[in-house]
């Protein structure tokens, strides 16, 4: 790995973790429907990456594509059951959550491609999956915290977001502005359909009532769309702001250092993402930014488990492509 490259990833995990502390944070000082703040805030995320990419004429192409439109919606309900999730756990948690994707993705692609993993990966698995139920014993509610269902949706969206875009007939190439724009333009043409069924069913109804403060209520059921957030100035501003200087340049950034350090090695980087932000959450606590509990040490020992089955997981199939090269 380039210093180059080490520097674009550990970037990236920096601008990742900012993004989810200070969401969390407005969340729950502006009482924002978690829902539509998502929305909004990838659409101008999108925006971004069609912006510094200048391939407009990719853009109009890609939208004839229907997996343009399946990755989208894919994107945008991962993204928003994440961020909903916040309302819940902490930012450290979501993190570490986060990492259940990788054994979700091997068992997709074993059902869908028959891709099966290698033994040696087997134990990282059976890791991940034993620091996942040791995390979620720590949250109090345990299985029945809205935030184990949530999470666990926002993953398998991300599996399929990933299989989708493996697909994608644009999506071949290596060309990095290519794929910014494309990204971008996936996920604001999604965003932008949802924001204006949300906006016309407004007209019918108001939507429940909900804020952050009351669906943050252990025994609440999932928080619903306040649909008179659609309208909410507070709402565009803050969803706008945070969508172009965090969301839009910590999407380039991942493409950038996933094109500068291979796939594997920014997963290895990125890994550390729960741990950063649990550093900013401490920060934003101190600061009374984010007046929240850090995660106990049983939270911070399943999310040390976790990662080391992922990088388990990363060094086992290191060692099998090596090995196939050896004897190609």
């Amino acid at each position: 790995m380039t210093p180059k490259g080490l520097i674009v990833c550990l970037a990236t995990m920096v601008s990742w973790a900012l993004l989810i502390v200070i969401s969390k944070g407005l969340l729950l000082t502006y009482n924002l429907d978690p829902w539509i703040f998502t929305i909004i805030q990838l659409m101008f995320g999108g925006l971004f990456l069609i912006t510094i990419s200048r391939k407009l004429g990719a853009t109009i192409e890609a939208l004839k594509s229907p997996y343009t439109w399946a990755y989208g919606v894919a994107r945008v309900l991962s993204a928003a059951c994440f961020t909903a999730s916040l309302l819940y756990i902490s930012a450290a948690n979501a993190g570490f959550f986060g990492l259940i994707s990788v054994p979700f993705s091997a068992l997709a692609f074993l059902l869908l491609f028959l891709r099966k993993p290698s033994l040696l990966e087997l134990p990282g698995h059976l890791i991940i999956i034993l620091g996942v139920a040791l995390l979620i014993s720590s949250l109090e509610g345990t299985y029945s915290n809205p935030a184990v269902y949530l999470m666990i949706f926002s993953e398998f969206a991300v599996v399929a977001s990933v299989i989708i875009a493996e697909f994608h007939p644009q999506n071949q190439g290596d060309n990095l502005n290519e794929r910014a724009s494309l990204s971008g333009v996936m996920l604001v043409a999604s965003a932008l359909i949802m924001l204006i069924c949300l906006a016309a069913l407004s007209f019918v109804t108001d939507g429940p009532a909900t804020t952050a403060q009351d669906v943050a209520d252990w025994t609440s059921n999932l928080p619903l769309i306040d649909l008179s957030q659609v309208w909410s100035p507070t709402m565009w501003l803050t969803a706008i702001a945070v969508g172009i200087t965090l969301r839009g340049v910590s999407m380039f950034l991942s493409m950038q250092a996933i094109s500068l350090v291979g796939g594997q090695n920014y997963v290895a980087t990125i890994a550390a993402l729960p741990f950063t932000s649990l550093l900013f959450e401490v920060i934003a606590d101190k600061v009374n930014y984010l007046p929240q509990a850090v995660p106990d040490p049983i939270t911070i020992l399943a999310g040390v488990i976790m990662t080391a089955g992922s990088m388990g997981i990363l060094w086992a199939r290191q060692r099998k492509l090596k090995t196939a090269t050896a004897f190609s």
